[in-house]
């Protein structure tokens, strides 16, 4: 997929601005469990459907598990509402707000109404974006900092790099994928550091 190439041109990007808030550190202490009802403690109930929606775009249930099998939405919901600033909210939630509304008003299906497929094309049209233009995450970087209100592309960028890091890293450490994805020795008896892996071998399960 178009986002996987793009996210190698991140570079600082989202997975650096929540290394600074410990998310990610903290999403490989406590693993997502899968759970269809919950109650969202940082998001609304309303983003929080949106973020099930967009979740699940991005990884979407093959014949491998989706992001809400997964439990990454109420995952993340509860990682932000510990670890991430305030700062680091504002820009979040403002972004998402900002991508529903160009979503509704550039594709040809509301985002109420998106499959995941569409959900999917959309951030795969971002990472387009990101590739073609260098400079959008390059001024995305350079202006972090800066004080002042920042731009509605501001804060998009920031929602989609950081939604899409989050969503990987979190589907990736629940105990779900990692138990039946990746390959997982419930047991490891010893530890081999230098063992290549094979064309086509899974990953190993960190859980």
């Amino acid at each position: 997929m178009e986002r996987r190439k793009a996210l190698k041109n991140i570079g600082f990007g989202s997975a650096a601005l929540f290394s600074s808030s410990m998310l990610f550190g903290a999403m490989q202490g406590c693993s997502a469990k899968p759970t269809v009802d919950w109650i969202p403690v940082f998001f609304t109930p309303e983003e929080a459907a949106q973020m099930e929606k967009i979740c699940e775009g991005i990884a979407p249930k093959t014949t491998t598990p989706g992001a809400i099998e997964a439990g990454v939405p109420n995952h993340l919901d509860q990682a932000f509402s510990v670890f991430s600033s305030e700062l680091e909210s504002e820009y979040f939630k403002r972004g998402l707000v900002v991508f529903v509304k160009n979503f509704n008003e550039n594709q040809e299906v509301s985002f109420n109404k998106a499959t995941t497929q569409q959900i999917t094309d959309a951030i795969n049209s971002y990472f387009r974006k990101y590739n073609d233009d260098p400079n959008t995450l390059r001024n995305y970087r350079e202006t972090f900092n800066d004080e002042g209100e920042k731009s509605d592309d501001f804060v998009e960028v920031h929602f989609v790099t950081s939604v899409v890091d989050a969503t990987f890293s979190s589907y990736y450490t629940s105990e779900l994928v990692g138990e039946t994805v990746m390959a997982y020795d419930p047991i490891p008896v010893n530890y081999n550091g230098c063992i290549p892996l094979e064309p086509g071998q899974k990953s190993w399960s960190s859980v």
